[in-house]
């Protein structure tokens, strides 16, 4: 029984931080808000807990600004329609995305949260966003 409780509390430990680690959309990103950017993919990271996709985004003052947006797990994305191979660079699309909130990260880059994205083609993506 004694060797079984520092196992229990090893065990337990790893789970909690595991979950711990992963967060809920409304604690980055402001879900009250929705924003629309145009842009080209700059780079793909199609890898687990979410994809992250970096785009070139033509911003009002006519600068180009980077945006990284968080899309679901590699299995959510696939599940919703997308592969790797569509979410290429230079690939150019709109992505439908919460902000992050004000001082989520002290860096210049802006993040945002994917709930939908469409491809010049017309082809249209959602994404469940767990809030």
């Amino acid at each position: 029984m004694c060797k079984l409780i520092p196992a229990l509390a090893i065990s337990l430990f790893f789970v909690s931080s595991s979950a711990w680690a992963h967060h809920a959309t409304a604690s980055q990103y402001n879900v009250s808000t929705t924003i629309k950017l145009t842009g080209k993919i700059s780079l793909l990271e199609w890898s687990n807990p979410h994809v992250h996709v970096y785009v070139e985004v033509k911003m009002d003052d006519g600068n180009t600004g980077q945006w990284t947006v968080e899309f679901p797990s590699p299995g959510a994305a696939v599940v919703a329609g997308l592969s790797k191979k569509m979410l290429a660079p230079g690939t150019l699309l709109t992505i439908e995305a919460y902000p992050s909130k004000p001082g989520a990260d002290q860096s210049k880059a802006q993040y945002a949260c994917a709930k939908a994205m469409t491809l010049t083609d017309g082809s249209r993506f959602t994404f469940v966003v767990g809030i």
